[in-house]
């Protein structure tokens, strides 16, 4: 019976099981009913209407993904070896982590701000600052959910974070199906649902976690704590900001060299290809904070090469299910929308290769040698904006489809040897992976 209590052994297997299952539960059912009542938005809204939706969207991934993910990084890298030794410091580093990111998007509103009016002409081909604006407010709220969640999965208290996120689900599902059936569906009206439905599940987060993050220490921010997590966080906002950027390329050079109703054939097939990014993201939840420790265990090789088979399987699993959507999709998307068929198989491509490298090889090398993956995209932005500009401008979506497909499959098999490379040495040893 010793060895079923053993590090690796079957209590671990089992913890690490319903870990997941508390994360990605709550989230798979959440983005199952997100794919349905979008493709029941492709038939209420035009392609021109939906494609303005999606960039209001894409303006709040992005800045979760530039604030969020860099920001929430610093502090699991601070303390995700050492908060049960410390979680009075856990705790302060958790509030500096929400207010830089709060202190982040306000000083980008304040600085868009002026510039609404012409930003949303470009943007959306249409003057419409109060939806600019409105899509950044969402993303405040966002972002303060997202530090919520950290908290909870820096606790490991998995079922309150299931409940968080179910408590999430329901207020964005509950928005649109409330936007569908009592006012007129457009971009504006969605998004208005979407900022309702964000207060509302904050307003429950926050009941959650304020007894335990008041118990633990008083409010008080020390300036020390906040250099600790600034300088964490300085090369992953640099790192974040360009690979978030690069992601979402293809939305924004698309709405600048194409038409608007071309973003929104895009946004209808990213509704099907966002399924196995979705499952990266809900399994990174769990495994992200398991690269410090087990770095500093000397077990990271074996851990990753457990891991990665795994995802290996799932990513074949998942393309297999998606091909057999791609044969039927024409016959259930709307007339205006059956374009998007054709755009989801490079999409799915470029999605299964997220998929493989999300959860754990990006961490890890975030983690350990944050220059390299800063390096790479440097590199490769001269190279991305020109396949863009001549793919766009000659196939529109389609070509920017394929783009985005190639350059995430060379990103990701080159992360993923990078992270394999790092997982060689020791902990303390300097690897051979450049920085």
């Amino acid at each position: 019976m010793a060895s079923l209590s053993a590090p690796g052994g079957n209590d671990n297997m089992k913890r690490a099981l319903f870990q997941v299952l508390c994360v990605a539960a709550p989230k798979a059912l959440g983005g199952v009913l997100a794919v349905l009542l979008n493709g029941l938005l492709l038939t209420q809204l035009s392609p021109a209407e939906f494609g303005i939706y999606v960039l209001c969207l894409t303006f709040v991934t992005l800045a979760d993904g530039v604030l969020g993910a860099a920001v929430d990084m610093a502090a699991i890298k601070l303390v995700s070896a050492s908060r049960a030794l410390n979680p009075a410091h856990a705790a302060e580093v958790e509030r500096w982590a929400l207010v830089m990111k709060l202190g982040f998007v306000t000083g980008l509103i304040a600085l868009v701000l002026p510039m609404a009016r012409p930003l949303s002409a470009s943007l959306f081909h249409r003057e419409d600052p109060g939806l600019l604006m409105l899509a950044l407010t969402v993303t405040v709220s966002v972002l303060t959910l997202r530090s919520i969640g950290l908290h909870l999965q820096l606790a490991q208290r998995f079922p309150a974070y299931a409940g968080l996120e179910l408590t999430a689900q329901s207020m964005r599902v509950g928005g649109v199906v409330a936007v569908l059936l009592w006012w007129q569906p457009s971009a504006t009206t969605l998004t208005w649902a979407a900022l309702a439905g964000g207060v509302l599940s904050l307003l429950g987060g926050l009941a959650i976690v304020r007894p335990r993050w008041q118990r633990w220490s008083s409010w008080t921010l020390r300036r020390d704590v906040g250099r600790q997590v600034l300088h964490a966080a300085g090369w992953m906002l640099v790192i974040f900001a360009f690979s978030s950027l690069l992601a979402r390329a293809d939305i924004f050079l698309l709405s600048q060299w194409s038409t608007i109703e071309q973003v929104g054939l895009y946004g209808a097939a990213q509704v099907f290809a966002s399924i196995p990014e979705m499952f990266g993201l809900w399994l990174g939840v769990v495994f992200s904070p398991r690269v410090a420790p087990a770095k500093a265990a000397g077990r990271l090789r074996p851990l990753m090469l457990r891991l990665q088979a795994a995802l290996f399987c799932l990513a074949v699993l998942l393309g297999a299910v998606l091909a057999v959507l791609l044969r039927w999709l024409p016959e259930w998307l709307p007339a205006s929308f059956t374009g998007a068929s054709a755009i989801l198989l490079p999409l799915l491509i470029g999605a299964l290769a997220g998929l493989f490298v999300m959860p754990f090889v990006v961490p890890c090398v975030v983690f350990l040698r944050p220059r390299f993956v800063f390096y790479l995209d440097l590199f490769s932005l001269p190279f991305l904006l020109l396949a863009y500009y001549w793919a766009i401008t000659h196939s529109g979506a389609l070509g920017a489809a394929w783009v985005s497909a190639a350059a995430r499959t060379i990103k990701a098999a080159l992360l993923q040897v990078a992270a394999w490379r790092l997982s060689s040495h020791p902990a303390g040893e300097p690897s051979a992976t450049p920085s």
